[in-house]
């Protein structure tokens, strides 16, 4: 018996609503959980630009640099 997507979801978060809903009550929890996409896409922006990184200290830099980046945006709010 096939089901519709919506169903299946609802289905599957039955049981996890104060998890799922968490984000409304706390204004720190993200109402997404894709923050690590978000995180790398810069790296990837970086990479498609440039073609590659020239070397692997070239590329520590560049992430030592965009984390020190983040982690100042993250303590701004």
């Amino acid at each position: 018996m096939k089901r519709i997507k919506a169903r299946n979801l609802l289905e599957r978060l039955r049981g996890y609503e104060n998890d799922a809903l968490r984000f409304m009550d706390n204004k720190h929890v993200p109402s997404t959980n894709n923050r690590a996409e978000n995180d790398i896409r810069i790296t990837k922006v970086q990479q498609k630009i440039s073609g590659c990184f020239c070397s692997l200290d070239g590329a520590k830099i560049f992430c030592r640099i965009r984390s020190y980046s983040q982690t100042s945006q993250v303590f701004e709010t």
